[in-house]
């Protein structure tokens, strides 16, 4: 009985904070700094004026979509083709996420703590335990993102407060030193991250209730809070120009936080916040792809699962190096995304309103 029961709105919203939270908090956080340097922060604030926007479009998208598949609902009022297109290209999608998340963790975890440790190892280890929780299902995900996510936020709260001393909020400012241009280009780099709060939408079909505007307001903030805290802290101890050239910003912060008199460093705990993230960001993105599809076994998912979890490993153990992966990403993965979900979220929202119409004049014509 206990297995059939479907997540809750909380459990939805702490396995959108772990799963967007990972790529906000972490994953964007380089490119932001590389781009604006000093004002980094001030693109992030910006960059709330589109998220806004944003946010509405996937408001207005969940209150006509409610409890349907979006492909679903696109086979319904539009047709075969447009859902299969939308299926093939977002299945594509949330493999690139699962494949990106799972090298730059594997990378970071090579780069930090375990640098005699073959990368295959490290790629089929993940792989196995976000594989076995896709295949487990929705329930089983969001289920173990609200028991990972409280000790996340703690953890969170004391790398920030720990660490207050080596602060000095001054090398925030002056702002606008170089301009508005690179101002711009960082908070087009931080809507790439937040922008991924459109995965609400294909979690919300399983869920025991509709999401209301409250939730994604809600998230709204929390999302433009996990990017300005650790890039300002960032910029506060280590001055901008340091922390532009470190591959894992966050991750210093915890190299310089220490815990009472006899323990000097706490890094460790950053494990813990990182792998919380990437397997519940890579699980939620196989469950998604998967979700794309209609398989009339079990097995048959189990075992598309299986492929792409297969194909995974050793394109996450490819020898890319660490700095070249990072301007590939900054020069057409994050571009990619954000081209890609702002076209779904405003092409989806001119679908809906191009049904209403229709569903109008038919009840007129009647």
């Amino acid at each position: 009985m206990l297995s059939t029961l479907k997540p809750t709105i909380s459990q939805a919203i702490m396995t959108i904070m772990l799963t967007v939270g990972i790529t906000n908090h972490v994953f964007i956080i380089p490119a932001i700094l590389q781009s604006a340097l000093r004002d980094a922060w001030v693109a992030v604030l910006l960059s709330g004026i589109p998220f806004a926007i944003y946010t509405g479009l996937l408001i207005y998208i969940s209150s006509h979509t409610r409890n349907m598949r979006l492909h679903e609902w696109l086979e319904v009022y539009f047709g075969k083709i447009p859902s299969y297109v939308f299926r093939v290209i977002f299945t594509l999608f949330f493999f690139t996420v699962a494949w990106f998340s799972l090298f730059d963790t594997v990378m970071w975890t090579k780069v930090s703590f375990m640098p005699f440790t073959p990368v295959i190892v490290t790629s089929l280890t993940l792989m196995i335990l976000c594989f076995s929780a896709s295949r487990a299902g929705i329930r089983s995900i969001t289920f173990t993102a609200g028991l990972l996510l409280p000790l996340v936020i703690v953890l969170g709260f004391y790398v920030g407060i720990v660490n207050i001393e080596q602060k000095d909020y001054n090398q925030l400012f002056p702002i606008f030193e170089n301009g508005w241009m690179p101002i711009l280009r960082g908070g087009l780099y931080s809507c790439t991250g937040l922008f991924e709060l459109s995965f609400l939408l294909f979690l919300q079909p399983h869920l025991a209730k509709p999401l209301k505007k409250r939730h994604y307001l809600f998230l709204f903030v929390i999302m433009l809070g996990l990017t300005l805290g650790p890039l300002t802290g960032s910029i506060a101890e280590f001055n901008p120009f340091e922390a532009a050239t470190q591959r894992y910003p966050a991750y210093e912060e915890w190299r310089i936080a220490g815990f009472g008199k006899y323990i000097s460093q706490t890094d460790f705990f950053s494990t813990y916040q990182w792998l919380s993230g990437t397997c519940t960001r890579i699980s939620l993105a196989l469950f998604f792809a998967a979700d794309m599809w209609k398989f009339k076994m079990p097995k048959q998912r189990s075992y598309f699962l299986l492929c792409l979890a297969i194909l995974l490993v050793p394109l996450g153990s490819y020898a890319l190096n660490d700095m070249t992966f990072l301007q590939l990403s900054m020069d057409y993965i994050f571009p990619g995304n954000l081209i890609l979900l702002t076209a779904f979220a405003l092409m989806f929202s001119l679908s809906i309103f191009i049904s209403t119409l229709k569903k109008g004049s038919s009840i007129h014509d009647s």
